[in-house]
């Protein structure tokens, strides 16, 4: 004899009776209805199956098994198992026929209504993009005369004139019309106090170059990376460095210039390890000897390096 959950024992052939007709149970869901408020209600047998099903579990759930009632008890096992797959079964149709076809006809129709929305977004941004380019471009004009007027108030040659920047600010609809017209002359200010830097230095560096006969071209470039006052050290140093080679030379002293050479090279190199493989031109001053013209013509070819015979300074 088998006990149930209360304690009372109950014959196998009775459970069996108890549950005539469980094997056939199964989920039956009915078609979809939309509600006034927009909702979706579903009807079926949920409530129906669950309380019959909610009676079974409860009475064999902690079911002593026998001898007499397992084989039974496993029937029943297999008949919950199929009620499971009846239930997935059954939601995963259900889906398929209303809510998988519904959706993809929801998305198709909501697809066709964007694509007339991005037409006309589309249109409206094209024509909006086009009406402030207009303003931009009738703003540049303006602009562009503002800083005509600049460079010819500071005298700007081209090459600073070309600085004087357009800047993003300008085109801000809260900017107004007369604080970008001050930023452009602030610019043209600081723009001729570097030409008239530039200009300074290269008065000096060429006064400076005069009476020694060098070419002022070649430190006038410096002025890209040094300041006026170290580029005339540096010619002071070269017309020392020219007497003292003239006086050896006068003297009749052979002049070595490897060291003078390699200072020189090693300079170049220092200034172009910044660059990229670009090819660079220097100008060298470089004294010798007519019997060492061989060797230094020599040096430049093994290193395939160019040169140009360009003045003499003495």
């Amino acid at each position: 004899m088998a006990r149930t959950k209360q304690g009372s024992t109950v014959a196998p052939e009775t459970l069996e009776e108890k549950e005539v007709g469980f094997g056939e149970l199964e989920l039956k869901i009915a078609k979809p209805g939309l509600n006034a408020d927009k909702t979706i209600s579903v009807g079926g047998n949920f409530t129906e199956l669950g309380e019959n099903i909610q009676r079974v579990v409860d009475r064999y759930k902690g079911t002593q098994l026998t001898d007499e009632n397992v084989a039974y008890v496993k029937t029943l096992k297999g008949q919950f198992v199929s009620l499971r797959t009846g239930i997935e079964r059954e939601r995963k149709e259900w889906k398929k026929v209303y809510i998988q076809p519904a959706s993809k006809l929801i998305d198709s129709m909501c697809d066709e209504l964007l694509a007339i929305v991005s037409e006309g977004e589309t249109a409206l941004g094209s024509q909006l993009d086009a009406y402030d380019q207009k303003r931009k471009d009738e703003l540049t004009i303006v602009l562009k005369e503002y800083v005509a007027d600049a460079v010819a108030k500071h005298n700007l040659r081209d090459e600073y004139a070309c600085q004087i920047q357009l800047i993003d600010k300008y085109y801000n609809k809260t900017q107004a019309e007369e604080d970008s017209a001050d930023d452009i002359e602030r610019q043209a200010v600081e723009l001729e106090k570097k030409q008239k830097e530039y200009d300074s230095g290269v008065a000096l560096i060429k006064a400076e170059c005069e009476d020694a006969g060098f070419l002022p071209d070649t430190y006038i470039r410096e002025l890209e990376y040094k300041t006026a006052t170290e580029i005339i050290l540096e010619i002071k140093q070269d017309k020392k460095s020219k007497a003292e080679l003239q006086a050896k030379v006068e003297a009749g002293e052979k002049v070595v210039i490897g060291e003078k050479l390699e200072d020189e090279l090693e300079k170049a190199q220092a200034l172009d390890k910044a660059d990229s493989g670009e090819v660079r031109v220097r100008v060298l001053r470089v004294t010798y000897k007519p019997e060492q013209a061989k060797l230094m013509a020599k040096f430049f070819k093994e290193n395939n390096i160019s040169f140009e015979f360009i003045n003499t300074d003495f």
